[in-house]
């Protein structure tokens, strides 16, 4: 066999292995972000927040929760989220920073969403806003998990049923009252906790979770 075929067969194998590693050996970089509204295409985000997860448990001194500088907030997005131009006059971290941080954070980890067309449209949409290296990842979509997990069983779930809030309350979590992007990353990574905990009576690999639901993703700052 060719010595480059061979050294891509051997990564091939090697991340196959690792995906078949229990999910808790792996790293999570848990995300949601604050919009001015639901198309990529048109709105911004406003702030970010995350957590980490390593060895299945959540890593409190890794919460963080930046705003912005370059979001533009209007009447209809501060009725949302409660961010006002103020907050992010004050607060405001600069986009490009902000940009070159979380990718630095994100490398060799799992992203986890809750709900990944929007948060993954979002995160797409915010890389090409500046020139950044190209970043590929796995991702798992929480939401995606529940409703395979609802439609195994052959549960009928209401409408709003797979909102975080009603997702969290089956495993009885409990329900935040604030709702900012930080809030709702601790939430999606308790929520994620939770769904492998509640995992067919053992700990699932990281491909289970993802075959559940997830994918992978490459990130670029040229493709459209």
């Amino acid at each position: 066999m060719p010595k480059r075929l061979l050294n891509t067969f051997e990564r091939w194998r090697s991340q196959r292995d690792r995906k078949n590693q229990p999910w808790y050996e792996h790293s999570y970089f848990v995300l949601d972000m604050e919009t001015t509204g639901l198309d990529p295409k048109t709105h911004q985000v406003v702030s970010l927040g995350w957590v980490l997860v390593e060895q299945g448990t959540i890593q409190l001194d890794t919460a963080q929760h930046l705003l912005l500088d370059s979001a533009q907030i209007d009447d209809v997005s501060v009725g949302i989220h409660m961010i006002t131009d103020r907050d992010v006059l004050e607060q405001g971290r600069r986009h490009a920073s902000v940009l070159r941080y979380l990718r630095q954070i994100m490398k060799d980890k799992v992203l986890v969403v809750h709900y990944s067309p929007l948060e993954l449209g979002f995160l797409k949409s915010l890389w090409r806003t500046q020139p950044m290296p190209a970043l590929s990842f796995e991702w798992i979509d929480t939401m995606q998990i529940e409703v395979q997990r609802r439609a195994r069983a052959q549960e009928v779930i209401a409408e709003g049923g797979f909102r975080l809030p009603a997702c969290r309350e089956r495993y009885g979590l409990p329900d935040y009252q604030g709702h900012d992007a930080l809030t709702d990353a601790m939430a999606t990574a308790e929520l994620l906790l939770a769904q492998a905990a509640h995992y067919n009576h053992h700990d699932p690999s990281l491909q289970e979770l993802i075959k559940l639901g997830g994918g992978r993703m490459r990130l670029s700052s040229t493709e459209k």
